[in-house]
């Protein structure tokens, strides 16, 4: 039989700051005329924590993992322009490249950005037109560094007392 759990219908902090959060990054996209806000949506889902200073620490990690992506990203363009070879660069390319951004992310103590990094690598290698590789990696950093601005400007502004970790 079916049953309800009413626990799950309830809408705590958390979840009104992470939607206030990506509210400001639409309303900050509009203003400057910047396009879409998907990207600063999600870091600020993303970064939005129980409190300031975990949102400022998962922001920081984010942020860093995405610019360790985009320059692995365009490091590797620049390898596979340079030597005229396509797949064998996308195929070894990527391998090493993969490996690489995870160990960095370990080193650097960023292994919760691990998988937003990779996504982010793999974005800019293969669906960004190849004149537009580099522009895009430096504007997702920066859409990357706003949401999750946002996201710890919301956490300070819209205190609340912590929320169970199930939620968000």
């Amino acid at each position: 039989m079916f049953h309800l759990d009413k626990e799950k219908f309830r809408v705590g902090m958390r979840t009104i700051k992470s939607g206030v959060a990506v509210g400001f990054c639409v309303l900050l996209f509009k203003l400057l005329d910047r396009g879409s806000p998907m990207l600063a949506g999600l870091a600020a889902v993303f970064a939005l924590r129980e409190d300031c200073k975990q949102s400022l620490h998962h922001g920081i990690r984010r942020v860093g993992g995405n610019a360790v992506a985009g320059i692995l990203g365009v490091t590797l363009i620049a390898v596979k322009d340079f030597l005229g070879l396509d797949f064998s660069v996308d195929f070894f390319g990527t391998i090493i490249a993969i490996i690489i951004l995870i160990m960095v992310c370990n080193i650097l103590d960023m292994s919760s950005a691990i998988v937003g990094a990779t996504a982010t690598f793999l974005v800019v290698f293969y669906n960004i037109d190849n004149n537009e590789k580099t522009v895009y990696a430096i504007q997702r950093v920066l859409d990357t560094v706003i949401g999750a601005s946002i996201a710890i400007g919301v956490n300070y502004l819209l205190p609340g007392a912590p929320q169970a970790p199930s939620e968000n």
